[in-house]
């Protein structure tokens, strides 16, 4: 299949743009009622560990260069394995949008839009997308290449504006809710570096080949920094890090800042580009569904069904009424299944076509 071909900073947007639209959301929030005061602690120890996974990645990726984890899967286990495997990450891409989708719509009614129905909002977003994607994946990819860094300075700017309010004493206890919550059942918050899910598609999509493992690292790097950059700003500014239930814990940093002293409502720029962002990863999402069944099925056109995943998308974003069961779902969904598919099967897979490949290069040497 043709592939729209990446250059390193593109491949490097399309991982970040998923983790900034959690960390507007609820990723910060996610991880300090786990670790308490010690989150930043916790950002630092996961931030290592899932660097140490992008080295193994890399290195299992090497003897695939060029290959997505829908190839690889099917090297290792046929037709059947490949189905499966594109099956699951159709699946994940597709609730991961809805949830996202109507999590985001939700608080936007609540701040701007009250007098609208939800219906309206999920729609509007779902539409962008596809229209997105039955215009040109290259001007998704190149939109989303504009948006990122602008959506990166948004949440830095949120960050710097409230440094007035640090306190050190905030960030004790040191061990916040105890070293257990840091090292072990804080392990799993490498679920953060989600967007990593992009990393096994990109191999056959980048100019050059070998630049998987810069990717990789560069996009960790730059999730690692700004997750840390968000925690550390709702430890050290603010005083009960565990209320923060407003838009999300960024529009809380912002609407507490100073920026007001500068512009006039400037929550309406920074929702916009949020707003903006999520759109792109809903593009984008509908784009790698349609790459992944373009790969299952072996069809030669299929923007078209770009409105019929928009449409999976809706109904499930619409089947939950409670919001703090929609949040609960949400963020379970999230967590397990980050860490199932990403770092679990993902690098299953990899590992077992890796021994295969060693055993069948053996063979033939002997």
């Amino acid at each position: 299949m043709n592939y729209t071909k990446l250059g390193n900073f593109e491949a490097i947007c399309l991982i970040v743009i998923l983790f900034i639209n959690h960390i507007v959301l609820n990723l910060p929030q996610m991880i300090i009622d786990n670790s308490g005061t010690a989150s930043i602690l916790n950002c630092v120890y996961i931030l290592i560990l899932v660097l140490i996974f992008a080295i193994l990645v890399a290195k299992l990726l090497k003897r695939f260069t060029g290959l997505d984890i829908i190839d690889i899967s099917e090297y290792l286990g046929g037709k059947f394995l490949k189905i499966l495997i594109g099956i699951l990450c159709i699946a994940f891409l597709v609730i991961e949008t809805a949830f996202l989708t109507r999590m985001f719509s939700k608080n936007l009614l609540l701040v701007y839009f009250e007098n609208y129905p939800i219906t309206f909002i999920v729609f509007l977003f779902l539409f962008v997308g596809v229209v997105a994607n039955l215009i040109s994946k290259k001007s998704i990819i190149k939109t989303n290449t504009i948006l990122v860094p602008i959506a990166l300075l948004s949440i830095l700017l949120t960050s710097i504006f409230v440094i007035d309010l640090f306190r050190a004493e905030r960030s004790l206890p040191i061990l916040g809710n105890g070293a257990d919550k840091i090292f072990l059942t804080g392990a799993s918050n490498i679920f953060a570096f989600n967007g990593l899910f992009f990393l096994f598609f990109i191999s056959p999509m980048l100019n050059k080949k070998e630049s998987t493992s810069k990717v990789a690292f560069s996009s960790i790097l730059i999730c690692g920094i700004f997750l840390i950059l968000s925690i550390s700003t709702l430890v050290y500014a603010f005083s009960d890090i565990y209320t923060i239930n407003r838009f999300s814990p960024m529009y809380f940093i912002l609407i507490n800042s100073r920026f007001s002293v500068f512009l006039e409502r400037p929550e309406a720029i920074f929702i916009f580009i949020w707003t903006l962002a999520l759109m792109s990863f809903i593009s984008i999402a509908i784009m790698f569904c349609l790459n992944i069944f373009q790969k299952l099925s072996n069809m030669k056109e299929v923007k078209p069904l770009s409105a019929a995943i928009a449409t999976i998308i809706f109904v499930l974003s619409m089947l939950i009424d409670n919001v703090f069961t929609l949040e609960t779902y949400a963020n379970a969904f999230y967590k397990y299944s980050s860490l199932i598919l990403i770092f679990g099967v993902f690098t299953l897979v990899l590992i077992f076509a890796n021994i295969k490949k060693r055993v069948l290069e053996g063979k033939r040497k002997s």
